[in-house]
């Protein structure tokens, strides 16, 4: 193959090889890293069963769980075909079980990169010259790379749910119990820590787990963005109550503001929304998993 096609295609699947790279690295290791590629293919699988619960609401749960195998499906093409790029333009140096060049072209690159990057090692070509000997088990060692990290963010993304899932149940109970009343006794002082330290959690997987925001769960108790209504309200009433002590109406301030914080994180960061303020964050935060707008 002559200089020129060699080299496009060897920097076109080092662009692949870099793309899937660069993503697994922020997903896992840089929590404010831009992900891009697993935030837009967790958001338009979102995006497109959100859709299709119109008709079938039963799809909308799967949304987040589709994201994710989508996401991990994307990294292992980008390292598949951006290998196989790089293998296509040396396949005179890979020989056949007769010990004839391999033929087949990029189809034949790409079953060679299939092979490296499943640590299969089919077997039925092997390379010849001493660098592809070296450069090949590299892909062998990403695949398994590829595979441990789809394994540690999936690790990383359910937790982050059932932390979310969680602090919604909790709510559901404490509005419950209170019957809607914002003077109830159980709205004491670490009553409000307790669920401002639960709210920054929330915020902060959705700083480092995005993937998380897209799981919704069928069970309506566990929708945070049916109970968060009922919180901020909550934290602005007993902020501005007459008679609440100090501590009270601090913790109070505090909850108020680590939820705004949660809405803004969401608005801006999932969104691109940097000019919403917390009101219009909550109202795109029930839009989004109960897909209706709140009251005026």
């Amino acid at each position: 193959m002559a200089v020129a096609p060699t080299l496009l295609l060897s920097l076109v699947g080092l662009v692949l090889v870099g793309m899937a790279l660069r993503d697994i690295f922020d997903v896992l290791f840089h929590l404010e890293g831009r992900a891009s590629i697993s935030r837009a293919v967790t958001r338009t699988v979102w995006r497109a069963l959100r859709r299709a619960a119109d008709v079938r609401p039963q799809v909308f749960p799967l949304a987040g769980p589709v994201g994710l195998v989508a996401t991990i499906a994307t990294w292992a093409t980008l390292l598949l075909v951006g290998w196989a790029l790089l293998l296509w333009p040396h396949l005179e140096s890979f020989r056949d079980a007769a010990g004839k060049p391999a033929q087949g072209g990029f189809w034949e690159a790409l079953h060679i990169s299939a092979g490296n990057l499943s640590t299969m090692g089919f077997g039925d070509v092997t390379p010849v010259d001493q660098w592809l000997r070296v450069v090949s088990p590299l892909e062998a060692l990403l695949g398994f790379g590829l595979l441990t990290a789809s394994v540690t963010w999936l690790f990383a993304v359910h937790p982050a749910v059932q932390r979310r899932r969680a602090l919604a149940y909790e709510l559901w109970l404490v509005r419950q119990a209170s019957d809607g009343d914002h003077d109830a006794p159980v709205f004491d002082e670490q009553m409000l820590s307790e669920l401002t330290s639960r709210v920054i959690l929330v915020q902060r997987d959705i700083v480092a787990i995005p993937a998380s925001y897209y799981f919704r769960d069928p069970d309506g108790r566990l929708l945070l963005s049916a109970e968060l209504p009922f919180l901020h309200e909550l934290a602005r009433h007993v902020s501005t109550a007459d008679g609440a002590d100090v501590g009270t109406a601090q913790r109070a301030r505090m909850l108020s503001q680590a939820i705004d914080d949660l809405l803004l994180t969401i608005a801006r960061r999932l969104h691109g929304r940097e000019d919403v303020n917390p009101a219009e964050a909550l109202r795109i935060f029930v839009r989004d998993h109960l897909k209706k707008d709140l009251p005026e």
